[in-house]
């Protein structure tokens, strides 16, 4: 059966099987040429965080990969019988499994138009293995994608059966929307880097089972030289020895006689024995779970989609889970590391669209006992997080709550001392929404940003006493300054010996950045507010910056982005440089010095 290329593709729609975080990402670059993108997946949530995603990164990725690029028009489908009709294209973005790959390709197949493309994002499978049940085989193609915006590379590979029409059409069109095309001339399993990938980590598993060297030893190596983050056997850890061996395996069954049978041996060994990585507590390297650094610098970071506090040594090589399961998307994050103390502090912003739902909870240094200390009800929407040891509080905004909050570490002495919104109208109102906060403990300061529309340009940032004035309401404070304004859209806040750091992630080419500015000045309600401006700008070309946190002894400045990333700059935000790129989606981070282990 022949593949019937459509006349036009206008007015024809994109579908993307799949909300994941990959699923949303190939949405996103195929809505930056004004054309339509059906978003499919059974999950609503998933569902409303991807479009969430889309709409805060659909400007950026314009501006940054797409030259006269335009905004498209996304819609979401549970059903995905309501999406395919008039569809120029479908992507399966489903999980890695071959059976329910077959199943599904061939279901589409039997209900798709005859010019509409069946594509797989498989990156293990190739379409011979995959089309059992496809009748049309020539509509069917491998469309394998990495983590866009950031990697932007897509493979295109054919079958056996493929129109050449279908692969001219795509080579065409993906670069049109940004993506960086490979055209893999024939069925390659693996496709090309994950074929040239698993080279390296099959010789790295031989040079081990053969004795030659140790994991660390390979890693090691590999780190100092290529400049990898993770070095192969951290991340087999962190993939799964049992996936890793499957993979493994699935090149042996396709490849006979061609690999050799000790990686797969040693993988065999490990699996049987239970040690399947970072999932089990051990593989290739030891993972107590929950257990913080005890010897090193390190960062804590959150993860608001694996729902985990990390940490991290500052050479980004050795990382622990702290906390898992978070399923109410943390944001803010604080540690006490006090004799007596030792508690981990962070806010959920609850479900998505906002409903009221957030609270803040606190485990032990070691992730155990979780407990709410701020109810759902008490707070809307917690964001950053201010630890006071000097007072004894936490301080965070609430950001559809529209307000300044503080407490007891225990989560009692609840105590409201800014309200910016007050009516329904107001709420919804999003320069109203207080998301970061700081405190400038000699002065008794505490800074604060209302971010404004998404990239709005409305943001804000102000300053005020810490404690709210003898007689005054938090509506109505008369000592609220006015730092700046207009500006992209300020989110995280810190402060140090004078100065204000803080994260944009509205628009380049103030957005997307670090920033700085000198606030000694004596608190002035009524001075005028500055503007956005390239002096104020430290360091930019970040992918969402959101959190910041700062090293006082090293004098550094820790960064962490949205869309995965985590960065390190001097104190004027020179020599930026990559701790971990694209591995997660992260929000609120601290830092903290080597100290004792805790009992």
């Amino acid at each position: 059966m022949p593949y019937k290329q459509p006349a036009s593709l206008h007015g024809k729609p994109f579908v993307v099987l799949g909300a994941g975080t990959l699923g949303r990402r190939i949405a996103l670059m195929w809505l930056t040429q004004g054309e339509t993108v059906h978003l499919v997946d059974l999950n609503e949530k998933a569902l409303t965080s991807a479009s969430q995603f889309i709409e805060e990164n659909l400007d950026t990725v314009i501006t940054d990969h797409v030259s006269n690029g335009k905004r498209g028009t996304l819609k979401l489908f549970q059903d995905r019988m309501e999406t395919i009709p008039n569809a120029w294209i479908v992507v399966e973005v489903v999980p890695e499994n071959l059976s329910l790959k077959i199943k599904l390709l061939g279901a589409l197949d039997a209900i798709l138009p005859e010019d509409c493309i069946l594509a797989s994002n498989s990156s293990s499978y190739t379409g011979s293995e995959m089309f059992e049940k496809v009748h049309n085989k020539a509509r069917l193609v491998s469309t394998h994608y990495y983590m866009p915006p950031q990697l932007l590379p897509l493979e295109i590979m054919p079958n056996s059966y493929t129109d050449p029409a279908v692969v001219e059409l795509l080579l065409r069109e993906s670069p049109r929307h940004g993506l960086r095309t490979y055209h893999v001339r024939k069925e390659s399993v693996g496709l090309l880097f994950n074929r040239i990938w698993a080279a390296i980590k099959r010789e790295a598993l031989l040079v081990v089972a053969e004795g030659v060297a140790g994991a660390a030893e390979v890693d090691g190596i590999m780190k100092d030289i290529s400049g990898l983050n993770r070095g192969v056997f951290e991340m087999l850890d962190s993939v799964g020895l049992d996936v890793a061996l499957d993979i493994e395996n699935h090149y042996r069954a396709v490849r006979p006689g061609q690999i050799p049978a000790e990686p797969a041996a040693l993988l065999e060994s490990m699996v049987a024995q239970g040690n399947l990585g970072i999932k089990s507590g051990k593989g290739f390297y030891e993972h107590p779970p929950h257990k913080a650094m005890a010897d090193k610098d390190y960062v804590v970071y959150l993860d608001i989609v694996k729902g985990e506090a990390r940490s991290l040594t500052i050479d980004g090589r050795e990382g622990k889970t702290l906390v898992s399961g978070l399923t109410s998307l943390p944001d803010g994050i604080q540690i006490d590391e006090r004799p007596g103390k030792g508690h981990i502090y962070w806010t959920n912003m609850g479900s998505l669209p906002s409903t009221d739902d957030g609270s803040i909870s606190r485990a032990n240094i070691d992730g155990s006992n979780i407990t709410t200390i701020v109810p759902v009800g008490a707070t809307h929407t917690p964001k950053q997080l201010v630890l006071d040891t000097t007072n004894e509080h936490l301080y965070w905004c609430d950001r559809e709550g529209g307000r300044i909050q503080r407490c007891a570490l225990d989560g009692s002495a609840l105590e409201t001392l800014y309200i910016s919104a007050s009516t329904p109208a107001e709420h919804k109102n999003q320069r109203t929404w207080c998301v970061g906060i700081t405190l400038d403990l000699e002065r008794g300061l505490v800074y604060w940003t209302q971010k404004g529309d998404s990239k709005g340009g409305n943001g804000r940032i102000f300053r005020a006493g810490m404690n709210l004035p003898a007689g005054a309401h938090p509506a109505r404070r008369p000592d609220v300054e006015v730092l700046f304004e207009g500006m992209p859209e300020p989110i995280d806040l810190e402060y140090y010996k004078g100065y204000l750091l803080w994260t944009d992630r509205g628009d380049p080419p103030f957005g997307n950045s670090l920033n700085r500015a000198d606030v000694s000045a004596p608190l002035n309600p009524n001075a005028t507010p500055r503007g956005p401006s390239k002096e104020l700008v430290i360091a930019d070309h970040f992918h969402e910056t959101i959190g910041l946190t700062v090293d006082p002894v090293g004098e550094k400045i820790y960064v962490s982005d949205l869309l995965g990333s985590l960065w390190v700059t001097n104190l004027d935000g020179s020599d930026k440089k990559a701790i971990l790129r694209d591995v997660g989606n992260f929000t609120g981070i601290t830092f903290h010095p080597a100290r004792p282990a805790y009992a």
